[in-house]
């Protein structure tokens, strides 16, 4: 089941062409954009079982449903830093207006209030959407700095390079099956410190 699909035309109109809108603490903080497949849920079991020896793990993962996996230490953690002052987060996800649902069933504080951008398919010019959305919103916040997690990305080289050449864009690939290990959460956290 893809889910995201069901925006009505009203929300990607709203999404797409509304006007600019600054939000609250952009200009000088960090927006942080998400993905929710492979990033904050899983995909597959509990990586514990297929990663012996492997360091970087949650202390424990749930499952809640076959299409839910995620580690309430991750939850717990991103909830602290997410709640700085000066910092945004934004959906950036296939999920789009379900982006919510999930962030409130996983317990990601005001998920569902978070802004999602459009994330399904290309652009009509033959654009990763993400990537053109992504560009676009981050011309109307002009935040100091922005942190992008998406498991895509390792397959993004375009998107990558962009990241790269910009500077303040901090681009992330998670392993899907792991999603954010504890070491990609500390240094969201590091880097949003030093931006804020």
């Amino acid at each position: 089941m893809v889910l995201g699909r069901g925006r009505t035309q009203k929300q990607a109109e709203q999404v797409v062409e509304g006007p600019e809108q600054v939000v609250k603490g952009a200009e000088r903080g960090v927006n942080v954009y998400f993905d929710i497949d492979g990033v904050l849920n899983l995909y597959g079991p509990d990586p514990h079982q297929a990663s012996f020896g492997d360091e970087d793990l949650w202390e424990s993962y749930r499952s809640q449903s076959m299409m839910v996996t995620y580690s309430p230490d991750m939850v717990a953690r991103l909830n602290e830093i997410l709640a700085r002052p000066g910092v945004t987060p934004y959906w950036l996800t296939t999920w789009e207006a379900e982006a919510g649902w999930f962030g409130q069933i996983v317990g990601l504080d005001d998920a569902q209030h978070w802004r999602w951008l459009p994330a399904m398919g290309l652009t009509p010019s033959g654009q990763w959407q993400k990537f053109a959305s992504i560009r676009r919103h981050l011309g109307q916040t002009h935040p100091r700095m922005a942190v992008w997690f998406d498991d895509d990305l390792a397959i993004q080289v375009e998107a990558r390079r962009w990241a790269e050449r910009a500077g303040s864009v901090h681009a992330h690939a998670p392993e899907p099956r792991i999603g954010l290990r504890p070491s990609e959460v500390d240094r969201l956290e590091k880097l949003i410190v030093s931006a804020v």
